[in-house]
């Protein structure tokens, strides 16, 4: 059974400085029409470097969202241009919104393209930008960590190896666990659900219940946390991510109500992404429900 994965491709997070007026702060939780409307309003020239790079992630999460790699390569190379012009000055916030903005657009162009060679480039932006954020940023210090567990846990995926999965599980848990730089309410969230993903392919790559207990677990515990945030996204990602999670679940224990109650979860998430128009969303979400309908077709006829 493969159940495609949302979770990496949807919830990679980010660290905006500065930005246009009225845009939203955090991009990771804007909709097709928000992005849209921040990379209508700052030019595709002469802005300033922070403005580019909101405009830049604009880009690469809305061609994310719709599918649409053209616009994710654009925005990984208006990032990078950033990046490379802020190589020779002052390391600061700015340089490691810039090294995030990168790693997070070349985790979702690999995701796109199999263009695996990107993801190492991707690793070593973020891990530069973590280690300098530990002692001079500590605030963006977790969600960081999320981005890098990210990228390792793609790496793992897309080898089929567990050991990078594994290595992404520990960042995970070092950015929940750290007890002097903690994860806002935010990035508590997101981080619960890309652990989970990496805890739903060491289910599927061990062949063992066990990682996707854990991953219901913790998509649960999300859900539960995201109906107080106000972030619409964020649920429809949740919904879809735990209905994959129970899917997996359900196959391994014989359990039909897991697969029933992810196949209810599947087509909340799907009624979201119509409503705001993402339509890449929308079409794996079926695709995954589609696999929990097979699951629970299978189950019925033992």
């Amino acid at each position: 059974m493969v159940i495609r994965s949302l979770i990496a491709v949807f919830a990679l997070a980010a660290v905006l400085s500065g930005g246009a007026a009225a845009a939203p702060r955090d991009l990771a939780d804007a909709s097709p029409a928000e992005l849209q409307a921040v990379i209508a309003r700052i030019p595709a020239s002469g802005a300033p470097a922070d403005q580019t790079l909101t405009r830049a992630e604009a880009m690469f999460r809305l061609g994310n969202l719709n599918g649409d790699v053209g616009m994710i390569r654009r925005g990984a190379d208006a990032a990078s241009a950033v990046l490379s012009s802020l190589q020779a000055g002052e390391r600061g916030a700015l340089w490691v919104t810039a090294n995030k903005a990168v790693g997070t657009a070349l985790v979702m162009l690999t995701q796109r393209t199999n263009e695996r060679s990107r993801l190492d480039e991707a690793i070593a932006a973020f891990e530069s930008a973590t280690l300098f954020a530990r002692d001079s940023l500590p605030e963006e210090w977790p969600g960081l960590m999320n981005s890098l567990a990210i990228a390792q846990w793609t790496k793992g995926r897309m080898a089929k190896d567990v050991a990078p999965i594994k290595q992404a599980n520990e960042t995970f848990r070092a950015a929940l666990n750290d007890t002097t730089m903690k994860p806002s309410d935010r990035e508590r969230v997101r981080i619960q659900v890309n652990m989970a993903s990496s805890l739903v392919e060491m289910s599927m790559l061990a062949d063992d219940v066990a990682p996707a207990e854990e991953a219901v677990t913790q998509l649960q515990a999300a859900l539960s946390s995201v109906e107080s945030l106000g972030i619409p996204s964020q649920k429809a990602i949740i919904q879809g991510n735990l209905a994959q999670a129970l899917t997996i679940r359900g196959a391994k224990k014989q359990d039909a109500a897991d697969v029933e109650r992810a196949v209810e979860l599947g087509k909340q998430a799907i009624a979201y992404w119509e409503q705001v128009g993402a339509v890449d969303a929308r079409n794996d979400t079926e695709a995954n429900l589609r696999q929990s309908y097979q699951v629970l077709t299978e189950l019925y006829a033992r």
